[in-house]
């Protein structure tokens, strides 16, 4: 009879660490889910700045040249 409490309180406690962790990895997934939304941001942040520094190097030296064709 002794036993057989000692299983259920065990089962008990297997129960509760078990609820314990899928809560942990649900916190933990919506976390990186954050993250993985800032890194997108941030990519796509990256990307304008490589766009606009393109458009740069193209423009500058076609400007430059012009204004020294003018003088």
């Amino acid at each position: 009879m002794e036993s057989e409490k000692n299983v259920y309180g065990m089962l008990v406690k297997l129960d509760e660490r078990q609820k314990t962790l899928f809560n942990m990895m649900t916190r933990v997934e919506k976390h990186l889910e954050k993250l993985n939304g800032k890194v997108s941001e941030h990519d796509r942040t990256l990307a304008k700045v490589q766009v606009y520094g393109t458009i740069a190097l193209v423009t500058f030296p076609v400007i430059v040249n012009v204004i020294m064709e003018i003088l």
